[in-house]
């Protein structure tokens, strides 16, 4: 009788804390394997704040900054025009991951030269003109 309690004790309480199911995979609680999906565009700077462009694995624009926790429980600890360091935790693997800035470069359209040409009538239809004179 001793020994039938016991299995019983036994079964409940694996059934009270719940049991893994032994066929699905663990959880991934570092969402590692999103990491490579992921995508850094640049950077934006507005005077001492510098902003992030990240693409998700869903393909949605994240604006991101130093220090910042981002919903999967990553860290932004380092960003600058050409990398964008996360830590992903402390038992994850890896503990860091790093992107380097993808896309061209484009510095001619922000800088304000002065001897591009004017773009003035951009845009407009060209007015038709009658070759016969009237």
């Amino acid at each position: 009788m001793k020994g039938r309690n016991a299995v019983l004790v036994l079964l409940s309480l694996l059934m009270l804390t719940g049991m893994r199911d032994p066929f699905r995979p663990p959880d991934d609680r570092c969402h590692g394997a999103e990491l490579t999906q992921w995508k850094y565009q640049g950077m934006v700077s507005r005077g001492e704040r510098n902003i992030g462009l990240l693409q998700d694995g869903q393909h949605h624009w994240r604006r991101v900054e130093q220090h910042e926790v981002l919903d999967n429980g990553w860290t932004i600890v380092q960003l600058t025009a050409l990398m964008l360091t996360v830590r992903t935790g402390k038992e994850c693997d890896p503990p860091q991951w790093h992107w380097q800035r993808q896309g061209d470069v484009n510095e001619a359209m922000d800088t304000g030269d002065d001897n591009r040409r004017s773009a003035t009538g951009s845009g407009r239809k060209k007015p038709e003109r009658d070759a016969g004179g009237g």
